[in-house]
């Protein structure tokens, strides 16, 4: 996909990702203070890119993720904090995706939800999305059961995924089989995976024929020093346009409806989702659709078994140090570090 413009046109959809500087909030005051700078910084990047449909921001952005106050600077969808953003919609008119670390849970028992929130240029949240998969082991969310889409702007259809759920292929794969042209994952992800994290992005566009917008934090809080590299991604796997490590790096590009839409209906070799549910079509007409993978249909028929075929290549308890499994021990040393230790 080429880049280089700050226009759109009815065709292209204008994307930026936002490398925004992540914050450190102690108070609920100081939350709603950093959602002020995030309505200025949709203000800027409406003005530097006037092509501008969608601006996306990473997890974490709204509320950070204080080590012992997360759960005081938690927020519903109508709270305060949504209401900036949505007058920041309305003013630019964009769309926008933001984070909501944490979403008040209905039971207030259980653990707030991490959220992802997609505005319209209306005012309206028309998507909502739960992580499914908290960043072990140190995220305390309540965890998500559903992937989620919605119509974006242009029509383009959009879905959403937060950090960890990247590295499942099943999550951005169910996303994109309801329907989602662009998956959008919004991240607070650290060093050292930076390498692992720009690239499982392109791998995920390409076997699943899909834009994908990566928004992710830059600086230090009090515990994480986060690498941005915020990017957007063709359908082809290649980055059209990256952020560097800096905080508060923004870039842009352009996503043609025409060429995914092209794509998915035309393409034969590389189409894997048609692919993958017409096997060996080139000798049997429609191929298979049956599922050929056992964990899967294990996974549908008996989740206990599909568990245990997980604890059995692992472990069988969350904490590792409970496990009353054998830790595997590393090879002695060699005969002459042996015979320079007992000297």
């Amino acid at each position: 996909m080429p880049c280089g413009s700050i226009s759109s046109s009815n065709d292209c959809v204008g994307v930026a990702v936002v490398n925004y500087r992540v914050p450190v909030p102690e108070t609920k005051q100081e939350v709603l203070e950093n959602c002020h700078k995030i309505s200025k910084c949709m203000d800027g990047v409406k003005t530097g890119y006037p092509g501008v449909d969608l601006i996306c921001f990473p997890e974490y952005s709204t509320q950070g993720f204080h080590p012992t106050k997360w759960r005081d600077l938690t927020t519903t969808l109508d709270g305060p904090e949504v209401q900036v953003f949505r007058e920041a919609c309305i003013r630019n008119q964009v769309y926008g995706i933001f984070s909501i670390t944490g979403e008040q849970h209905p039971d207030a028992s259980k653990n707030p939800y991490n959220t992802l929130i997609m505005i319209t240029d209306k005012g309206d949240i028309n998507l909502v999305y739960r992580k499914i998969f908290p960043w072990c082991p140190k995220e305390p969310w309540t965890a998500g059961h559903e992937t989620a889409v919605a119509v974006g702007p242009k029509g383009i259809v959009v879905g959403g995924l937060i950090c960890y759920d990247g590295n499942m292929p099943e999550a951005m794969r169910d996303t994109v089989m309801k329907g989602a042209e662009l998956v959008v994952r919004i991240q607070g992800y650290m060093y050292p995976a930076k390498e692992q994290q720009r690239i499982v992005t392109q791998v995920r566009s390409w076997e699943n024929l899909c834009y994908s917008a990566v928004a992710n934090m830059a600086g230090r809080d009090h515990v994480y020093t986060y690498f941005g590299h915020s990017c957007i991604v063709g359908f082809d796997g290649s980055v059209t346009a990256e952020c560097g490590t800096c905080p508060d790096e923004v870039t842009y590009a352009t996503l043609s409806l025409t060429a995914i839409r092209d794509a998915r209906r035309n393409w034969t070799s590389e189409n894997h989702l048609y692919n993958i549910m017409h096997r060996g079509m080139t000798s049997e007409p429609g191929g298979r659709a049956e599922c050929c993978f056992s964990f899967y249909k294990d996974w549908v028929s008996s989740p206990a078994s599909a568990k245990q075929t997980s604890e059995q290549l692992t472990r069988e308890t969350d904490d590792p140090s409970h496990s009353q499994l054998p830790t595997p021990q590393p090879p002695p040393a060699s005969k002459l570090a042996q015979q320079w230790l007992q000297a």
